[in-house]
């Protein structure tokens, strides 16, 4: 009898569905209540059930027999939430299970680049130009923008190029790297950024496109602040005073 009665308010619930105000459902579904509701409303009704059993109230006749003539009615509503939602163009799965690389090759391919998978696991694209390589953790992606400049090592403008360098990466957007000399005696020059990427974010791909377009406005930032760097220098050894006696003061002193 009790397990009749349950069914029946299970279905009467179900059904009574449209007749909830839209505010209602919405609240409930961004509610964060909601992820406790079930397990707690399954935790009390074994609770129940199984107070019901010990006292007497409730036989496993009463429980068992219901449910078996219901289960094809549940299975029923179970399907069509199934439908309905595959109707909607709502997919079953979670979006969460999509990782940062299915993101980083979808919007590159809506960016009208190639992005090419490597045997271990990173992508390699060319975008205006430019060869960047790209290696991923789970919801974030590291860019690279590698060696797109290289000098010598004793190049006497080293110490103004590292200054640039580091006033550059004092701004927001990829980091300038410069790496220990090769054989040759070449230090090589590249940029990184790491950036996060998921799938419940509406503009992943205008996104993109920013990041990968910060790494030419890093490039051009070195480029100016070594301009300006060595303007500064020429000018400061321009206005600088001699020492000692002029060509002029030592020939009127002879006189």
């Amino acid at each position: 009898m009790y397990g009749i009665l349950a069914i029946l308010a299970f279905v009467l619930i179900y059904n009574c569905g449209d007749i909830i105000p839209d505010s209602i459902k919405e609240w409930w579904e961004n509610s964060s209540l909601r992820k406790w509701a079930y397990p707690i409303f399954t935790v009390a009704i074994t609770v129940a059930v199984a107070f019901g059993i010990q006292y007497n109230v409730l036989n496993w006749g009463a429980i068992v027999i219901p449910v078996l003539f219901g289960l094809p009615y549940i299975w029923g509503m179970i399907l069509g939430v199934w439908h309905n939602m595959k109707d909607a163009g709502h997919k079953v799965t979670s979006k969460d299970d999509v990782d940062a690389k299915e993101i980083a090759i979808q919007c590159l391919t809506e960016l009208g680049c190639q992005p090419e998978i490597n045997k271990d696991g990173t992508l390699g694209v060319s975008y205006q130009g430019e060869n960047f390589h790209m290696e991923f953790g789970t919801r974030y992606a590291r860019i690279w923008d590698p060696m797109w400049a290289g000098i010598k090592a004793d190049d006497p403008d080293m110490p103004k190029i590292r200054e640039a360098v580091n006033a550059a990466n004092y701004n927001f957007g990829p980091t300038v790297v410069l790496t220990a000399p090769d054989g040759e005696g070449v230090i090589g020059f590249h940029s990184r950024r790491d950036i996060m990427l998921h799938p419940a974010c509406p503009d992943n791909v205008p996104f993109v496109k920013a990041v990968l377009d910060s790494f030419f406005d890093a490039k051009e930032t070195v480029r100016t602040r070594f301009q300006q760097i060595n303007a500064q220098q020429m000018e400061a050894h321009k206005n600088r005073r001699p020492v000692g006696f002029t060509t002029t003061q030592t020939s009127a002193k002879q006189e």
